[in-house]
């Protein structure tokens, strides 16, 4: 019995463990999408600003990529019928749009990453 309970502990750990999704915390990942000219914004001040940082842009219009956005959502507790692109994930926090206030907003939560190391 000792036997049976240890193989199916160790079967459920191994599932488990292969169903979590390895999350890079020192990443920042913003979800775009095709002719969205915030995006295009966000995109071009990051890259001006902050080029020297893991920021991993994901178009949602590819795969599975609109998924990870809605679970991002679901964790945050956003209605979907609010969700809106640029949609940045910064650890913790979210920002969604990108105009003044989200500007700063992004630049007081970026002060929580690093740069990536240069080699």
């Amino acid at each position: 019995m000792k036997r049976i309970f240890t193989i199916l502990f160790v079967g459920l750990s191994l599932f488990l463990s292969a169903c979590n999704e390895k999350v890079n915390t020192n990443r920042i990942y913003v979800f775009s999408q095709p002719g969205c000219g915030h995006c295009v914004n966000a995109h071009e001040y990051m890259s001006r600003y902050y080029k020297n940082y893991d920021i991993k842009e994901i178009n949602i219009r590819e795969g599975a990529n609109m998924n990870y956005m809605l679970r991002y959502a679901k964790k945050f507790k956003i209605n979907q019928q609010l969700l809106g692109t640029p949609f940045i994930i910064m650890g913790d926090k979210y920002i969604m749009g990108w105009g003044k206030e989200q500007i700063k907003e992004f630049n007081q939560n970026i002060k929580n990453f690093k740069p990536k190391q240069v080699k």
